[in-house]
């Protein structure tokens, strides 16, 4: 039996724990008022996987002050780096799995999906995978930790340039310990500026952005992608916003095999001045209009300096006289904090879920550059 949820997190969480003698947890992010729900509405064993990135608890996305309660309740806790599952598994007789954190805003303010299961063999390979992260490590948290973390922090404030702060999390080889980075890039000039009723197949068609990302080249190589990152796409509206219409995975940019062909510019004439390529591969797209797209506002509004690396950087050190949206000015594209592409998949996956992706089938009947990518790779 599968029961989706998309609302009620804390009730159903509630009623699962009851009569539960060990639960089991996976999160990135932990607050204390999602904590002190558990802690008083049972009295199940509590193994927790979650991030130790003191970044995290420095911005306040997480907090040590839920782990730091919970271990002095008995909790068992580990961390894991680059960790984005969320996972809640009681004793062996049921389980959620889902994209809501265990804080304020997966189960109240966020817009979640997810599914509660009592399926014995989903249940098994649930188990199955948190002791997999769990064996990673063989260091359960102490509060003592904790108080060395805390100080660390504070004192992290103080000091000039200190850009990033340690994960002390273990690396987990299931996935690989590469760390990704996340971008958003920019479609649209000022003079060419879309509706809200102009739609992703039209920008798809119009940029070709399944296959390859442009740029003009005058302010140099866009070599600060590596193969694996992850960039979303975003078409600029009438005013001053944003649609993030798309995403899909980069490829490093390399010299001669990123620019646009005599074939590409004679298939799309203004490649001729935009014939910097970064590619990409397995595109993901909102089959929607604009309107119905996760907005760059609202990632803004709700995040403010985190919401990019750079904004977040300055902020971490001492600068909080910050306009978020001059990071966009003039730019072709933009770094994303780490806080931010949890939240922006978590929008972009919704918007997915509600209005469908466009099929594979309409993007394979469009222009995908000559040579394709795939024709590149054989020959490489």
């Amino acid at each position: 039996m599968i029961e989706v949820i998309h609302k009620n997190w804390l009730n159903l969480f509630l009623a699962e724990l009851h009569e539960t003698n060990s639960i089991y947890l996976i999160s990135p992010f932990v607050t204390r008022n999602i904590v002190d729900h558990l802690l008083n509405n049972g009295s199940a064993h509590i193994k927790l996987i979650t991030r130790f990135n003191l970044n995290d608890f420095r911005s306040k996305v997480s907090s040590l002050s839920a782990l730091k309660v919970l271990v002095e309740k008995g909790a068992e806790i580990k961390g894991i780096k680059n960790l984005h599952s969320k996972v809640y598994l009681f004793d062996s007789k049921s389980a959620i799995i889902g994209s809501a954190n265990f804080t304020s805003g997966g189960f109240f303010n966020n817009y979640e999906f997810g599914i509660k299961t009592i399926d014995n063999k989903t249940i098994v390979k649930t188990l199955n995978y948190f002791n997999s992260l769990w064996s990673l490590s063989q260091e359960i948290l102490t509060t003592q930790k904790i108080e060395e973390w805390e100080n660390e922090i504070r004192k992290s404030r103080t000091v000039s340039k200190n850009d990033e702060l340690p994960d002390y999390g273990q690396t987990a080889s299931i996935q690989g310990s590469v760390k990704r980075k996340y971008f958003i890039k920019l479609f649209g000039k000022t003079e060419h500026r879309v509706d809200l009723n102009f739609t992703s197949k039209n920008e798809i068609e119009r940029s070709h952005c399944h296959w390859a990302l442009t740029f003009s080249g005058k302010k140099g190589r866009p070599r600060k992608y590596s193969d694996g990152d992850v960039v979303y796409m975003a078409r600029m509206l009438h005013g001053t916003d944003y649609a993030i219409f798309g995403k899909a995975i980069a490829l490093r940019h390399i010299d001669k095999r990123d620019v646009a062909s005599e074939s590409d510019i004679e298939e799309i004439d203004w490649k001729e001045d935009w014939p910097i390529y970064i590619r990409v591969q397995n595109p993901e797209f909102v089959d929607s209009s604009m309107r119905n797209c996760p907005k760059m506002s609202e990632l803004i509004n709700t995040l403010q300096y985190d919401s990019f690396d750079k904004t977040q950087r300055k902020y971490l050190n001492g600068d909080e006289d910050i306009n978020v949206w001059a990071s966009l000015r003039q730019q072709a594209d933009v770094q994303l904090s780490e806080i931010a592409a949890e939240w922006l998949e978590n929008k972009f996956q919704e918007a997915r879920a509600k209005f469908g992706a466009i099929s594979q089938t309409f993007i394979d009947n469009l222009y995908s550059g000559s040579p394709t990518l795939q024709e590149i790779l054989n020959n490489e």
